[in-house]
């Protein structure tokens, strides 16, 4: 299951995700993954609910589950793995869905 935590702001406003019911809905939906994609830092600063995500990011943290962006690896090149982190990553380093090594 992949998650959009589309909230970012530097007030940590989260709007309805403050909500205890919505993190267990969330967390309960995965069956085989959970992907987050977000910023962590938005939801940890939050007034209302900040608690609750500080303690789930601080679990997954413990547990080496964060990356500072979204791992890949090659097809073609098992071994070659990279954290994309910004739009311009995916056209640097892995071009066509692959890496910079040679065929």
């Amino acid at each position: 299951m992949v998650v959009s935590l589309t909230r970012s702001n530097p007030k940590g406003d989260i709007g309805f995700m403050f909500s205890p019911e919505r993190l267990n809905v969330l967390l309960s939906r995965a069956r085989n993954s959970l992907i987050m994609i977000g910023n962590a830092n938005t939801f940890k600063k939050s007034k209302k609910g900040g608690e609750l995500w500080r303690d789930l990011f601080d679990l997954l943290g413990h547990g080496k589950h964060i990356y500072p962006g979204f791992p890949v690896k090659c097809e073609r090149h098992p071994d070659t793995k990279t954290i994309l982190g910004q739009l311009e990553d995916f056209d640097e380093l892995c071009p066509d869905g692959g890496c910079n090594l040679p065929w």
